[in-house]
């Protein structure tokens, strides 16, 4: 364990889920948020053979849960038999609170699991620290991670989905019961009166999450802070969700995940850093991207061609309009044979 230095608070970072995202990116974990709060690093993940990479020579806690094909089996070796009552209630599209059980697809079973466990099995490590930052492995950070003071929980801006976004939560080690204990209060008879009450197919992950804060009012200790990270895969990464939708310039074989992370990440460093940035040059390459490349964008730039030509060169616009019409023409007397 890192000696602390005089006037830190003891910080424990957690990553939950899996090894995802590369060396590159871990680099920029360590720098910018195990550096910044001189904090120890925790991996609470899947069992696996391999642990050659660096964040299994870094951790100072290794916790692994089995690997199960199918959730189902650490649920029902956790809780009452009727645990997923409400659960099955709630197939919200494909963000349904059963991902990764039977055939459901997502994650969101999963994601609570981990939290569960180390409720339960891990928390005189937890406690042993004054700040908890609950994160994962595939973030980039692209600055640093401002250091928040103790006495709040903290979620990172954007991705809420009508609730608050479960993928990086900041909370003094006393609030674990009210953080991590998401699933004592969704599988318990005790609670179903009142949560089967909401609409069915209404509940995604997101919403348990805020539906659960509210419940034990630790929402009202609630803060957002600016994101300076976002979601990223490369090659070889498995994911039940999102696959990473496209590269980086500069970034080594990596993808963003989700745009509105990418944007909003870009957007809050050019802030600081001005836009003839780096964070400037990467947001312009991705909106020139998002301008020429996408199919609604295509339209969009076509549509503005024609309504140029047919006003400032209505010759050309006509004859665009008799090729196109003679096209289609063709076209149909080939479809009557």
């Amino acid at each position: 364990m890192k000696l602390m230095k005089q006037g830190f608070d003891k910080t424990l970072v957690i990553l939950i889920g899996n090894a995802r995202g590369g060396e590159e990116t871990w680099g920029t974990m360590y720098k910018n948020l195990l550096e910044p709060y001189n904090a120890d690093l925790a991996l609470c993940f899947g069992e696996v053979k391999e642990k050659a990479s660096s964040l299994y020579q870094r951790a100072e806690y290794i916790w692994e849960i089995p690997e199960y094909k199918n959730w189902r089996e650490f649920y029902d070796l956790n809780f009452n038999s009727n645990w997923d009552l409400f659960f099955k209630k709630h197939k919200y599209g494909n963000a349904t609170l059963m991902g990764g059980i039977d055939d459901f697809l997502g994650s969101g079973a999963i994601v609570f699991a981990f939290r569960h466990y180390l409720l339960k099995n891990k928390i005189e490590f937890i406690n042993q620290y004054d700040r908890i930052i609950l994160t994962r492995s595939d973030f980039y950070y692209i600055d640093k991670h401002p250091i928040l003071p103790l006495g709040k929980l903290y979620a990172v801006e954007g991705e809420e989905y009508g609730g608050i976004s479960d993928r990086h939560f900041i909370f003094d080690s006393y609030m674990s019961n009210d953080v991590l204990g998401i699933l004592d209060f969704l599988c318990s008879e005790a609670n179903f009166e009142r949560l089967n009450k909401l609409e069915e197919n209404t509940v995604n992950p997101e919403m348990a999450l805020l539906i659960f804060f509210k419940h034990n009012k630790i929402n009202e200790k609630l803060e957002y802070h600016k994101r300076v990270q976002f979601t990223v895969g490369i090659e070889g990464d498995l994911s039940r969700w999102v696959n990473p939708s496209h590269f980086i310039p500069g970034f080594k074989g990596i993808k963003y995940k989700y745009i509105e992370e990418y944007e909003v990440a870009l957007k809050n460093l050019m802030k600081k850093d001005g836009a003839l940035s780096k964070a400037g040059y990467l947001y312009l390459i991705h909106m020139l991207y998002k301008i020429f490349l996408r199919k609604k964008s295509y339209i969009f730039l076509i549509l503005t061609v024609l309504l140029t030509l047919k006003k400032y060169f209505p010759k050309i616009y006509n004859s665009i309009l008799y090729i196109k019409n003679n096209i289609l023409r063709i076209r149909k007397s080939f479809l009557k044979y």
